[in-house]
């Protein structure tokens, strides 16, 4: 489905990502794991065709079902992915993309380490939600509103009606990413790229937030990219791992040679910073 071949992603000439490479399945998880500037977030930045500040990918290429993404027009993106009405990215308080209402792809999805963020804080969940299918659909607003509320009942949110009369922050984070998970999965992507989509929520809402996208894929078939960087959520969740440093893949493999076999010093540091309780690591 995606093939990230030998890619170089380089901002004003200067390489923060070298040699990067991904064969990804339909229907898997793949996490990117590693601390904060390990290339990660560039990564999916790259896939989405979101590289911001002049960085770009001087070396390789990117297939999606065999076809380079590189390549792409605006157009060919639009039908892709779609222009959100704001991208924040994690801790940079940059907006990338801009609003208009031209029909979204429902190829490739995101969601982000803060789903709130992205919302107006002034609007109420509800017509948040109802504008976003507007813009991917002719639809009324009642059948809207109604398919909100399916898809906020899809992730095991109590009271829909109550949540789409809400203001986002009147909703906890786990709330509010699911909420963003909702909103992500309501076209079946064939792709989900999460980032970072449980950092800042405590040990029992990131262990929720984990196992309702382990069933979007077994419902929907969807693959999953998840940059974190808690080994323990990577390991339990995927079902390929691949550890980064300094911008370069430092280790890899499936989630028992992670978990049980690697052999690398910074991967069996990584894992025994997850945290534990009773002698049990939790994600």
């Amino acid at each position: 489905m995606l093939k990230i071949d030998n890619i170089t992603i380089a901002y004003k000439d200067v390489p923060t990502v070298v040699d990067f490479s991904l064969d990804m399945a339909p229907g898997q998880i793949v996490s990117l794991a590693g601390e904060s500037g390990s290339g990660k977030t560039t990564v999916i930045r790259a896939v989405l065709g979101l590289l911001a500040g002049g960085g770009k990918v001087t070396k390789g290429d990117i297939l999606f079902h065999g076809t380079s993404l590189l390549k792409n027009t605006p157009e060919q993106w639009r039908k892709l992915r779609g222009s959100e009405i704001s991208l924040s990215w994690k801790g940079s308080g940059e907006s990338i993309g801009e609003r208009n209402t031209e029909d979204r792809g429902n190829e490739i999805s995101m969601i982000f380490q803060d789903s709130g963020a992205m919302m107006n804080p002034t609007r109420k969940i509800g017509s948040v939600f109802t504008e976003y299918l507007q813009t991917h659909e002719k639809i009324s607003k009642k059948d809207a509103w109604a398919k909100g509320e399916e898809m906020l009942g899809k992730m095991r949110l109590p009271s829909p009606d109550n949540i789409m009369h809400s203001y986002p922050f009147q909703l906890s984070g786990g709330m509010r990413q699911r909420v963003g998970i909702a909103m992500g999965m309501t076209y079946q992507p064939k792709l989900l790229l999460a980032d970072e989509p449980t950092s800042a929520l405590d040990v029992t809402t990131q262990a929720q937030i984990v196992r309702q996208m382990m069933e979007l894929r077994e419902d929907y078939g969807t693959g999953i990219i998840v940059v974190t960087h808690n080994l323990g959520v990577a390991a339990y969740m995927s079902d390929y791992v691949v550890v980064m440093k300094d911008g370069h893949i430092e280790d890899q493999g499936d989630r028992d040679h992670i978990l049980h076999h690697s052999e690398n010093a910074y991967t069996r540091r990584l894992l025994s910073a997850v945290p534990s309780m009773g002698g049990e690591s939790y994600v």
